[in-house]
């Protein structure tokens, strides 16, 4: 037995992935790769938190946002950081200047911690590194591009599905 969902395509912005629509005109995240501080994964997380905030964020992008078995929840714990404390500032700061100036004050971030997290946070989701069953249970659910064309990591997976 097969089931559909149909989705209506309301205007040009919206584009159907299987059983989600993506809003590409009006939510743009950034990369994971994208540095800001010069600290991979703060840009996407604070684009993230301020889409969020404007009411257009698809369902399974509000259950993944600072989960903490994802890539979020690691960049938070990694840091020393709650997920409450970096929502408020990104929605407090505003801007991505004053968010850098913000994250560059943490007692947990310095050149070493950005350093380790960028050799690890790639790494997510790979053979022998965190969120490896992770990553194959949620390709099932959120990611299934990924079940055809197999990706390594967290992070192929997410340019995976947001390149279609």
């Amino acid at each position: 037995m097969t089931s559909s969902v149909r989705i209506s395509i309301r205007d040009k912005n919206e584009i159907r992935f299987h059983r989600r629509v993506l809003t590409t005109g009006k939510m743009t995240l950034r990369r994971p790769q994208e540095t800001l501080a010069g600290c991979c994964c703060l840009a996407r997380l604070a684009d993230k938190v301020r889409a969020s905030q404007e009411g257009n964020f698809p369902l399974l992008y509000r259950l993944s946002l600072g989960n903490p078995i994802g890539i979020d929840g690691y960049f938070l714990r990694h840091f020393g950081l709650s997920f409450r404390q970096f929502r408020n500032t990104v929605i407090e700061t505003r801007t991505d200047q004053d968010l850098e100036q913000w994250f560059l004050g943490q007692p947990e971030v310095n050149s070493s911690t950005i350093s380790t997290w960028h050799n690890f946070a790639p790494k997510l989701g790979t053979p022998g590194y965190p969120a490896f069953f992770v990553r194959h249970l949620i390709q099932w659910v959120v990611y299934p591009t990924s079940i055809k064309k197999p990706v390594n990591s967290l992070f192929e997976m997410i340019e995976q599905d947001e390149a279609l």
